[in-house]
């Protein structure tokens, strides 16, 4: 199983505004994601929402310095219109095979000072 954190992609939505960089008005992609951790232990989906704004034409990442108030307005509305997955923590089976052998090792200690007793 892969460790670490993932960018899982929830929404993409091509916007109609000029690239700030090539001016073209029809290469603009705008993509929400959202963090997941994943371990031998456990799979974790967070509450962190993020987001890129790329242009397909001139190839280019836009970061926030160079967005205008008409991407600035429509990255808003966008951000309202997202529905990440609730968070949640599950357990591998690694995890759980652990925690019933603990369980396991923990009864039978209390079995054995009760018999001793």
């Amino acid at each position: 199983m892969s460790s670490g954190e993932k960018q899982i992609t929830i929404k993409e939505a091509s916007l109609t505004n000029n690239c700030p960089e090539c001016y073209n008005a029809t290469g603009l992609t705008l993509t929400f994601y959202q963090k997941q951790i994943e371990n031998r232990w456990f799979k974790k989906v967070t509450a962190e929402v993020s987001n890129t704004l790329r242009c397909s034409k001139c190839n280019s990442t836009i970061y926030p310095v160079k967005w205008t108030d008409e991407i600035e307005s429509v990255l808003e509305y966008y951000s309202k219109t997202i529905s990440p997955a609730p968070t949640s923590l599950r357990l591998s089976g690694l995890s759980l095979a652990l925690l019933f052998v603990i369980v396991v090792a923990v009864a039978g200690g209390f079995a054995v000072i009760h018999y001793v007793r």
